[in-house]
C-alpha cells in the first residue's frame, strides 16, 4: 500500500498545487495532511479550502490550532527576539486573514490518527504523539524518541509514527518503531527550496520511505506574501530553504 504524506503547507499555494498535482498523478492507494496550512504565506484560505475540495483527511497542526481557536500565539518555540517578532507577525496576519468559515473547519480536525495497514499501527500527528507543538527532531536521543514506543505512559505505541512540524524530512527506526517526518511543503528548513511530501509504502510487513522533492514556483509565492503585506524575510526564507 502507498501512503502519502504532505504537512506544513504554510499558504505556500504554489507548492502545494504542485504536490497536489504530483500525488494526483501517481495515484496513491491513499492521502493523509498531517496540518499547519497557514502561516508564512499569503495563501491560508486558499490552500485550507484546496484541501479540503479534494476531501484528505486533515489533522490538527499547531498553528491550525492557535488560528481555529484564535489563541495569542501560534505555540511555537522559537528563542531569539528576531525570530519571536517574525512570529507574531505572521500570526497576528494569518488569524487576521483567515476566514471565520475556515477557521471553524480548523477547529473540528483531530490531533491523532490511526491506522491499519497489512497488519501495522501507524500512527499519524503532527508533532508527537502527545503534543502539536512538540519538535520530534531527527538529532533526538534513541532514548528521547523510545518514550513513544512502550506505549505504556504515553499510550502512543505504533508500527509506524509519521509526523511533520520540524520541516525536515527524515526516516529513522528505534526500538523497532519507524519514525518517519514528511518535512514540508511550503516551508521546508532544510536548506533545500523544493516542495516536499512523503511517500510511506507498506509492503509484506515493511516500511519503506520515499522524500519527494519537486520544484515549484517560488517567486509567485514570494509575490504573493509581499503583496499580501508580509515580511520579505518570509519571501527569502523560501529562496533559500531556511537558509535566509
Amino acid at each position: 500500500m502507498k501512503i502519502a504524506l504532505f504537512s506544513d503547507v504554510h499558504a505556500n499555494l504554489p507548492a502545494l498545487e504542485t504536490v497536489l498535482g504530483h500525488i494526483g498523478a501517481n495515484a496513491y492507494d491513499a492521502v493523509y495532511c498531517l496540518g499547519d496550512m497557514g502561516g508564512y504565506g499569503g495563501n491560508p484560505n486558499e490552500v485550507q479550502e484546496a484541501v479540503a475540495e479534494l476531501g484528505y483527511p486533515v489533522l490538527l497542526g499547531n498553528y491550525d490550532e492557535a488560528v481555529g481557536f484564535e489563541k495569542e500565539n501560534c505555540g511555537c518555540s522559537y528563542t531569539k527576539p528576531f525570530d519571536i517578532e517574525m512570529s507574531r507577525i505572521s500570526f497576528q496576519w494569518t488569524l487576521a486573514h483567515t476566514s471565520e468559515r475556515n477557521k471553524s473547519l480548523l477547529r473540528a480536525y483531530p490531533q491523532t490518527m490511526r491506522l491499519n495497514v497489512e497488519g501495522l499501527s501507524i500512527l499519524l500527528c503532527h508533532g508527537s504523539p502527545v503534543s502539536n507543538t512538540e519538535y520530534l527532531f531527527e538529532a533526538r536521543s534513541d532514548g528521547y524518541l523510545s518514550r513513544f514506543t512502550s506505549g505504556e505512559k504515553y499510550d502512543a505505541h505504533a508500527d509506524v509514527i509519521a509526523f511533520g512540524h520540524t520541516h525536515v524530512p527524515f526516516h529513522r527506526c528505534v526500538a523497532g518503531v519507524h519514525f518517519v517526518n514528511t518535512g514540508s511543503v511550503g516551508r521546508p528548513k532544510d536548506g533545500n527550496a523544493l516542495a516536499g511530501y512523503t511517500l510511506l509504502t507498506i509492503k509484506a510487513g515493511k516500511v519503506e520511505t520515499e522524500h519527494i522533492r519537486l520544484e515549484y514556483n517560488v517567486e509567485a509565492a514570494c509575490k504573493n506574501l509581499i503583496e499580501a503585506g508580509l515580511p520579505e524575510y518570509f519571501a527569502n526564507y523560501l529562496r533559500t530553504g531556511g537558509g535566509a
